[in-house]
């Protein structure tokens, strides 16, 4: 847990990440049903989906405690033109002391056009400002080749390949770990 918070509301001209509440409740399932299939190696509790409203409007509160608690920073993507929910972030205190997680997904006919980069850009810079925070990390399956690209982009470090159960056939069972520390940061 950490004691402080990112902004809720951060933004560049590709994406909009605003705090996730249950007002996004509508167009996060949207998203998710779009996207399923492409989520579906990569993301372990899309198995889960689709879950009823009161199901997913449930989850989307308990994410407020998790805010208020310092444990996980979760955002909606937003298209900035349109307002459409295009994908969902966050920051994850889960990796330690002063560090933070980023974990990120993208509709799928959103990806492709920078969404992911953009939004862990932003996720990057609002972590690295908050006092106590070092590093930031970003993990993905060595298949995810899409996810790769994103902290190659940003200028992040490779510093751990951890074998791991995979959690479906597509997987390669290799967790990457990629991280920027505050040090570091252009």
């Amino acid at each position: 847990m950490i004691a402080a918070r990112p902004p809720e509301l951060l933004r560049d001209e590709i994406v909009v990440l605003v705090r996730a509440t249950p007002d996004h409740l509508d167009g996060l399932q949207a998203a998710i049903e779009t996207s399923h299939v492409e989520l579906q190696p990569w993301m372990d509790w899309i198995d889960e989906e689709p879950q009823p409203r009161d199901a997913t409007r449930e989850h989307l509160s308990s994410r407020k405690e998790a805010w208020e608690n310092g444990e996980e920073f979760g955002f909606t993507m937003l298209d900035p033109f349109t307002g459409e929910v295009i994908g969902n972030c966050a920051l994850m205190a889960r990796q330690g002391p002063g560090k933070l997680e980023i974990g990120y997904w993208v509709r799928s006919d959103r990806t492709g056009a920078g969404v992911a980069t953009a939004a862990a850009a932003l996720l990057t810079r609002a972590a690295l400002a908050l006092d106590g925070i070092e590093i930031v990390e970003i993990h993905h399956d060595a298949a995810n080749h899409a996810s790769a690209r994103v902290p190659e982009k940003l200028g992040f470090v490779e510093t751990a390949r951890d074998a791991v159960e995979p959690g479906d056939p597509r997987q390669a069972g290799i967790n990457v770990v990629w991280q920027l520390s505050r040090a570091a940061r252009p």
